[in-house]
């Protein structure tokens, strides 16, 4: 295994405490945690903004893109233009490791029902 192997490797496990904390705010009681729906709310909006700005700012299209995945996939070999940069999911790979067929599109899809359960807690709930 080559240095870039590796690396990708571990940008693909990097991935893994932030997902977790992601959809993991959704299963913690309020009652824990006084603070979680405002964290969760400006954690989840944090992301897909980011998200949002890298397709902006590197493929010059309005799309959830992550910065991890670009960098994993870049080191995985694909250039910044190729399909399977761009158009890759770690929740997707992830899954698909644990036998669970989940498509890039569904993925973001996901992600959007998600965004607005968090903002719809925020309005509400905080």
């Amino acid at each position: 295994m080559d240095l870039k192997e590796i690396n990708a490797k571990i940008v693909f496990w990097l991935h893994l405490p932030i997902v977790i904390i992601l959809f993991g705010m959704f299963v913690i009681p309020k009652s824990l945690w006084a603070g979680k729906v405002i964290f969760h709310f400006w954690y989840f909006v944090s992301i897909i903004f980011f998200q949002f700005l890298w397709s902006l700012f590197i493929y010059r299209k309005f799309d959830i893109i992550c910065p991890l995945t670009t960098l994993m996939q870049w080191l995985r070999g694909y250039p910044l233009k190729n399909k399977n940069n761009h158009g890759h999911s770690f929740i997707a790979e992830i899954l698909e490791k644990m036998r669970i067929q989940v498509s890039y599109v569904w993925v973001n899809v996901i992600l959007i029902v998600s965004l607005i359960i968090v903002v719809v807690q925020y309005i509400w709930f905080r």
